[in-house]
């Protein structure tokens, strides 16, 4: 037994140095052990993926396409990870994840917009998490998400009491707030989201709390309830943040009153000599 739990434990070491998430990569090192987001270059090919990925999904036809200011990368810890890629492994080797999915687990790259009450991703100086309670994002990021707090900022839950994701980025959006006057940008969560496999539903099931026996997820289709998919998962250690998607134009600044104004001419006007 301790050889089997011995071989375990560097099993669980070379995955972790493996993600490209995780801190424990020495790829990730030269970064900062303190630092959450790396900024993703517009050369890298992840870059591109993303991007592709962001306006494809932007599907709601009223919604301008935006354009990408930034992507970051998101690093989480050995102990953030550990019960996602444990999750993920579990996952992929019952039947029909092993045999029709294409990734391990099913895993798939889904939008998640939430509050943001900081300027975090807004330039590459604004890379560190705030200490506000109230701003999702920041504490997604630093611990994940909770199935508990579903619901406690939208009441509304079409397939229960989960976690919701999309591959739709401008559904997505319709989610992301921001609460501070100097965010000028808006921003998106894409996660790692084990799908397994999906029971795809295309009416409203608001009593669920775990997909059906033999599934993993459920995916809303549209077409009856629903305009545009969603995904839905009913475990913490489904889902784990992955990449911060900054996108939009800078709002113009606003025009400084006429108070603004006659101070600005009466302090600028020489005085007579």
């Amino acid at each position: 037994m301790s050889i089997w739990r011995a071989l375990q434990t560097l099993g669980q070491r070379y995955q972790m140095s493996c993600d490209d998430h995780s801190f424990e990569n020495p790829e990730n090192h030269c970064k900062g052990k303190w630092n959450r987001l790396i900024l993703i270059q517009n050369h890298e090919p992840r870059f591109a993926e993303l991007q592709k990925q962001f306006l494809d999904g932007w599907t709601h036809p009223k919604k301008e396409k935006p354009e990408i200011r930034a992507i970051f990368k998101i690093l989480s810890s050995k102990q953030s990870l550990s019960p996602y890629l444990e999750h993920r492994t579990k996952v992929s080797i019952s039947f029909f994840v092993k045999f029709f999915s294409r990734t391990v687990g099913n895993e798939q790259l889904l939008f998640h917009g939430t509050t943001r009450c900081c300027r975090l991703g807004e330039d590459t100086s604004s890379v560190y998490l705030c200490d506000v309670p109230d701003c999702l994002l920041c504490n997604v990021i630093r611990k994940s998400y909770d199935v508990d707090r579903c619901g406690m900022k939208n009441k509304f839950r079409r397939f229960g009491t989960g976690i919701y994701s999309t591959s739709c980025s401008s559904k997505a959006d319709d989610y992301s707030q921001n609460t501070s006057p100097k965010a000028k940008l808006r921003v998106l969560l894409v996660n790692r989201v084990v799908v397994g496999r999906p029971y795809r539903l295309r009416r409203n099931a608001i009593s669920m709390t775990e997909a059906p026996p033999g599934y993993h997820s459920v995916i809303g289709e549209p077409g009856e309830d629903l305009n545009y998919e969603e995904t839905v998962v009913y475990s913490n250690d489904a889902i784990r943040p992955a990449y911060l998607i900054v996108y939009g134009d800078p709002q113009p600044e606003a025009p400084p009153s006429k108070v603004q104004g006659v101070l600005k001419a009466l302090f600028s006007t020489p005085l007579a000599s």
